[in-house]
Formats: C-alpha cells, sequence, structure tokens
C-alpha cells in the first residue's frame, strides 16, 4: 500500500511540475540551425495555455508576452546585424540553439522550382551537379529548410515538423538547383549567413499557393475569390451561402411536413450548394497555402523567389492578375509590404496546340514585373530551353541570374548589370518598326549570325519574317512583304530560342506591339469615299424592337448607293480584339435597309452580293477580293432547308443557305457568308435574347457554323459592335 501512495505522489508531483512549466511551444521554423533575418523586425510566435507569460531572450534582448484567450503569443525582435557566430534563443525553459542572422529567402513554385541539383536519374538533375555539389556545397554559412513531404490542406493549418540543416555536398544534391546557385551566389557576395526556406510542389499551379487575401485583391480573380470565401468558415460570403441554404432546407421540411400529411407528392430536397463543396485537390486554390506556407507565417524573409507557370501555360494574361494575387498575398501574411519577388520567365518547350500560347504567358509574366518595379524582378532564360524537355537542365544561369537582380537593386552592387534588355518604345516610320530598347548598350547575336525571330504585319494581322538593322542601340525592323505594317512581335512561338543579347550575354525576352485597327484604317484598305450610316453596340441591344444605334445616319444619305460595307469588332473574354471589314455591291438603294433586321426595321433580303473585298485579323478568314458571297437579313425564325440551292449548303446544319420560317419578329438572323468557301463571315442572331443572342466572326467552332443556338454574347465577349458605310453618288 504503501508504495502504491509514493507512486501516485510522485506521478502529483509531476503533473504540477507540468503545470509549472507550463505548455509554450514555438512555431516549427523555429528550432536548431536557424538563420534570422538581419536589419529587420523578426516575429517570434508559438503557442501556449491562455494567459500564460512567455519570455524569449536572444541577441541581449529579453521580450515578455502573454498568451491570448485561443493561446497564441507574439514578439517582435527589434531589428539586429548580420552575425555568423550561433546564438541560443531561450523561449521559457525552451532552449534553441545555433541560430545565425544573416539574409533569408523563400524558394518556391512547382518542378522546375523543386528539380535537385543531383539525382540517380538523368531527367532528373543539373548538369554536373555532382560535381557542383562537391566544390560549392559545404559552406556552414547557408542553412536550408525544406517543406517535406508535399502536404496540402483544405483550411490553415499550422502542423508540419521543420527543421533547418548546414549546406553540405549531400544536402546540396538533394535541394532545388535553382536554390542552390542563387543562396550560393548570394553567400559569396554578401559574407553573411543565407537562410533558404525551400517550399514547391512539381506540377502544381499558383492557385494553391495563394493566399485568400491575395484574391481578394485583385478584381480580375473575383471569380476565384468567391469560391475560396465560400469555404472559409466565419467569412461573410460562407455565412451568405449557409444561411440560403439553411432557409431552402427549411422551406423544404416545411412543404415536405404538409404533402405526407396531405398524401401528396414529395419532393427531392434542395442539392447541396457547388460553392460550399470543399476542396479536393492540390491544384485547387489556397491549399498549398494552407500546408506548406501557413506553418511559416509570419517568419521574416527579405524576399521571394519563384519558379512557376507551365501549369497555368493557358492562361494568357489573366496569368499577370495571378501573380499579383500571389504577391499581394505574400506581402500581407508575412507583414512586410518591402517584399521582394524576382521570378523565372519560362523557358522555351513544345507544350503542343497552339504555338503561342507560353508567349502569352510570356507578355503576362513581363507585364506583372513591370507593373511591380523595382519591388518586383524577372529572369529570363530564353536562351537555356529545351523544346523537348519542361525541365532545362542547366539551372546554374538561372538562379545566378536572380542573385543578380537582387544584389544590385537590394544589395548596393551598383557595378553589376542583371538588368535584362526590354523594348520601350515603337514608332512606325514609312514602312519600318522602329524599336528602342533600355538595358542595352550594345547587341551581339549567336554566332555572330543575323538578327532573326522579328516578324511583323499589315492591317491584316499576316505575319511576315523581318529583316533587322541595328542602328546604335535601336532596330529598324521591315519587311519586303509589308509595306504599311501595323504590328511587330519578336520570339512569338513556343519554340524559338532567344539568339539576341545584350553586351552583358542577356537576351532579350518575347514581346510584341499592335497598333490599334481602327474603322478608317480598314474603310481606307477597302476604298474611298465611305459615309457612315449606322453604329450599333450589341450590348446595348434593342429597345421596343429597334436597334439602340449610337449613330444613324440613314436619313441624310442621299444619291444612289453603290458599295456598302461591315465592320464588325469584337473582344474576347481575355483580351484579344477581332475585326472584320467586308464590303460588297450595293443590295438595295435603301439606306434604312441596312442596318440590323429587327421585325420593325422591317429589313429582309436573302440574296447573294458581288465583288467582296475582306479585310479581317481572324484566322481562317482570307483576305482579298471574292466574286461573290451571300447575305441572310431577316427578323423570322429559320429552318435547315436550303432556299436558293447554292452549291454544298446542309441540310442538317445552320450554315450559309437556310430557310427562312413564317413566324415573324421571332429568332432574327445577320450573316453574311462566302458560300463557295463555305465559310461565316460574321453573324448576329436571336437580337431578342439581348446580351444571349449569337455572334461571332468566322464559321462558329460548335455545331452550327453561323452560331444558330449559340447564346455566346456575353458569355464569349465583352464588347461586340457593327458599323456601317456607304458609298453613294
Amino acid at each position: 500500500m504503501k508504495k502504491i501512495q509514493t507512486f501516485v505522489l510522485a506521478i502529483a508531483l509531476v503533473l504540477l511540475g507540468a503545470d509549472l512549466i507550463g505548455n509554450v511551444v514555438p512555431a516549427s521554423i523555429f528550432c536548431d540551425k536557424a538563420v534570422l533575418q538581419r536589419n529587420m523586425q523578426v516575429p517570434v510566435w508559438g503557442t501556449a495555455d491562455a494567459g500564460e507569460t512567455v519570455r524569449i531572450a536572444f541577441a541581449g534582448q529579453t521580450l515578455e508576452t502573454t498568451a491570448d484567450a485561443n493561446g497564441k503569443w507574439m514578439v517582435r525582435l527589434a531589428p539586429m546585424d548580420a552575425n555568423a557566430t550561433p546564438q541560443d534563443m531561450t523561449i521559457n525553459d525552451i532552449v534553441v540553439h545555433d541560430i545565425l542572422i544573416g539574409q533569408v529567402w523563400l524558394c518556391s513554385g512547382q518542378s522546375n522550382m523543386e528539380m535537385p541539383l543531383w539525382t540517380d536519374n538523368p531527367a532528373w538533375r543539373n548538369y554536373d551537379g555532382d560535381k557542383l555539389a562537391a566544390e560549392f556545397g559545404d559552406n556552414a554559412m547557408i542553412r536550408v529548410s525544406r517543406m517535406d513531404p508535399h502536404v496540402w490542406a483544405k483550411l490553415p493549418n499550422t502542423n508540419f515538423k521543420m527543421s533547418w540543416n548546414t549546406l553540405t555536398p549531400d544536402l546540396a544534391k538533394q535541394m532545388s538547383a535553382v536554390a542552390f546557385f542563387f543562396g550560393v551566389r548570394l553567400q559569396k557576395m554578401l559574407g553573411v549567413p543565407i537562410g533558404l526556406v525551400a517550399s514547391h510542389w512539381s506540377g502544381t499551379r499558383i492557385e494553391p499557393w495563394t493566399p485568400p487575401c491575395g484574391f481578394d485583391s485583385v478584381p480580375e480573380v473575383a471569380d476565384i475569390a468567391r469560391s475560396v470565401n465560400a469555404k472559409l468558415p466565419g467569412h461573410p460570403v460562407y455565412y451568405e451561402i449557409n444561411a440560403k441554404m439553411v432557409a431552402d432546407y427549411a422551406a423544404w421540411l416545411a412543404n415536405t411536413s404538409k404533402s405526407v400529411m396531405g398524401k401528396e407528392e414529395i419532393l427531392p430536397p434542395p442539392e447541396f450548394p457547388q460553392e460550399l463543396q470543399p476542396w479536393s485537390s492540390p491544384q485547387h486554390p489556397t491549399v498549398l497555402y494552407n500546408q506548406m506556407l501557413v506553418p511559416f507565417v509570419p517568419f521574416a524573409f527579405k524576399g521571394a523567389i519563384w519558379y512557376q507557370g507551365c501549369s497555368n501555360v493557358d492562361d494568357g494574361m489573366l496569368y499577370k492578375h495571378k501573380m499579383q494575387a500571389l504577391f499581394n498575398g505574400w506581402k500581407q501574411i508575412f507583414q512586410n509590404p518591402e517584399l521582394k519577388f524576382y521570378f523565372v520567365q519560362l523557358a522555351p518547350y513544345r507544350y503542343g496546340g497552339d504555338t503561342e500560347r507560353l508567349p502569352k504567358l510570356w507578355e503576362a509574366q513581363e507585364a506583372f514585373a513591370k507593373e511591380n518595379e523595382p519591388q518586383v524582378g524577372m529572369a529570363v532564360i530564353n536562351d537555356h530551353g529545351n523544346f523537348g524537355d519542361i525541365h532545362p537542365h542547366d539551372k546554374q544561369p538561372v538562379g545566378e541570374r536572380l542573385a543578380n537582380l537582387t544584389l544590385k537593386r537590394d544589395y548596393g552592387f551598383k557595378d553589376l548589370k542583371p538588368e535584362f534588355p526590354r523594348c520601350v518604345s515603337h514608332a512606325i516610320d514609312g514602312n519600318a518598326y522602329v524599336l528602342k530598347f533600355e538595358n542595352v548598350e550594345s547587341w551581339k547575336t549567336t554566332n555572330d549570325a543575323p538578327i532573326q525571330d522579328f516578324q511583323i504585319a499589315g492591317i491584316d494581322g499576316a505575319f511576315k519574317p523581318a529583316n533587322v538593322t541595328v542602328k546604335g542601340t535601336d532596330l529598324i525592323v521591315t519587311s519586303p512583304e509589308v509595306s504599311n505594317p501595323k504590328a511587330v512581335r519578336y520570339l512569338w512561338n513556343e519554340t524559338v530560342e532567344g539568339k539576341l543579347f545584350n553586351e552583358e550575354s542577356l537576351p532579350l525576352g518575347a514581346f510584341r506591339f499592335c497598333e490599334e485597327i481602327t474603322p478608317e484604317m480598314v474603310l481606307d484598305e477597302l476604298g474611298e469615299g465611305w459615309q457612315q450610316v449606322y453604329q450599333f453596340d450589341l450590348f446595348k441591344g434593342l429597345s421596343n424592337g429597334l436597334p439602340n444605334y449610337t449613330v444613324n445616319n440613314a436619313a441624310s444619305i442621299s444619291g444612289k448607293i453603290k458599295r456598302i460595307a461591315y465592320y464588325v469588332t469584337a473582344t474576347l473574354k481575355n483580351g484579344n480584339k477581332r475585326f472584320i471589314g467586308a464590303a460588297m455591291d450595293a443590295f438595295t438603294d435603301d439606306p434604312t435597309k441596312i442596318g440590323i433586321p429587327t421585325y420593325k426595321s422591317g429589313i429582309f433580303f436573302q440574296t447573294k452580293v458581288a465583288n467582296l473585298d475582306i479585310l479581317t485579323n481572324v484566322a481562317g478568314i482570307a483576305n482579298g477580293r471574292f466574286p461573290e458571297g451571300n447575305i441572310e437579313f431577316w427578323p423570322n425564325n429559320y429552318m435547315t432547308e436550303n432556299a436558293t440551292n447554292l452549291p454544298d449548303a446542309n441540310t442538317n446544319l445552320y450554315d450559309f443557305d437556310d430557310t427562312p420560317g413564317q413566324e415573324l419578329n421571332s429568332y432574327g438572323c445577320m450573316q453574311l457568308h462566302l458560300f463557295p468557301q463555305k465559310i461565316t463571315l460574321f453573324a448576329y442572331n436571336a437580337f431578342n435574347n439581348g446580351l444571349n443572342a449569337d455572334f461571332g466572326i468566322g464559321n462558329c467552332s460548335g455545331q452550327h457554323p453561323d452560331y444558330t443556338f449559340a447564346y455566346n454574347l456575353s458569355k464569349d465577349y465583352s464588347a461586340a459592335a457593327i458599323a456601317v458605310y456607304v458609298i453613294a453618288e
């Protein structure tokens, strides 16, 4: 019995001691061999019992705080100079050993950031990575913390065991090659400890790495922000959707109870709101932020390096806004408005399909960098791609180019010239584009070859190979095939490697400039003497059955009409602009009969037209003169039966020779065709449907070439207009 009492007393003393020690737990990033950011307030935080006193002592500073009602605590160390002498940090009775003070950077992205310096797999390692690890990988002043293994979470989760390790040749082989070369270059030039926190995951999109506050800050990604906020308990959007769901279910239950009592049919319950469905993939928004970043938020970083985009290659200019959301969000979560952000523009690679997808992403990356300079910088690596391998194997220039940007901009190495050449202005001089650049003192090419991969185009948007003459640092771009240039571009193909460099051997990045095509330009190409009759904004639609023309000069047109022209413009949701100008011999002498063929307008034509002059930038439509085409203008519904027996018309599809129905003021059709080529030049149908009208230039990619039943106006376009002109004598 006495032994039992002694055992119980011992247990009680242990428990009492534990209570006296408390439950102070620092954030997992504060562990042995950590590196803290110099010359910046450094947050130190963790958890404890609510109301518990927490004392932190480090580098001559002693701070005290109290855990809040949720058990969270934080202090901020005053800015400290770099220090390569290991120091201990005491947090109550916990001692964190061997801490250095220097420069700390976050290294993130997808597989090109993750690719290690060396493995046994030749497809997944840097050139000579084993030799480079042996030569530069033994450096006690570089320490690395890797978020490993890969984990994602539906909601923010701090549970992640982190560690810091001193750089050794073995560790160097395992770590990100880009981060390795970046860190080695910084440490060599700065001579201070370097801390690298590596959080990356192959194949991931940008959205999973972005915090909710980032999406909230960019209007262009409001749809993503709502999808995120709808899944955040406590957020107003989450409350709004849940409140409606509860009300809907309550109403269903009440009605169901009545149905049961009344022996009536019971209807199915409302569907669970799709917006409330939890995330189910590591590719969904915020889920990598929730687990791969949250455990060390808000650790003090000088900045971040980022290499990602392959998984977002279809985004085009939308990627600029997603990068802005990521950058804004990271500045906020790390409580550092001055956070530096240096990223890699993707290398050339054969993605397949549309060869312009990658150049459009390059354009978005460049636009993001330019709008956020000098806090943001972009490393161009189009001279280090591999068309057959999405993972270029020479990461040394990548990491060093990123390092040189920050060394010049942030660390005072003014003699470095890390800025990449960039076109800053363009002007048309006769038949030439004159391009001016910054960050260039002289040009050179690979093997001193002539400058290649420039193209120019006329108003029709058909790009032709260009000749380039160097005048100082200006480039003069011409083509014998283009006498009146309206557009110029460089490297506008995913498998074109950069071969033009400044004196520092830094490559010129891809770019394009397109002049705004005006109606006057198009009409000048189609003839002389045009008078505008109508201007119609499709998004303003009809009122009381008549078009809301913003210009209506029909009453002032006099003389015999000789030619009629339709100029149709459209802006896709992705920002791309399309146009077509189509002029033809007059099919009527009445200027009131050439506008939108609504029921009240009294317009009804189904006829061939002659001598069409076509000018467009839409792929699939040839420019030039064509002997004949046909128009279908009516306010009726219609059928697929051929009305005028045009050759090759299809009686199973709505195409270029349909039969108008008897019912008036129903569907409506305004279409111009090149029937010998089976091409719809433009179509505007179902006028009475307003924003759900059918619209397009060129053949529809859906079931019916003439856009019948497409109902796509506001779905596919942000703007669309039809202008009508005549030549009258």
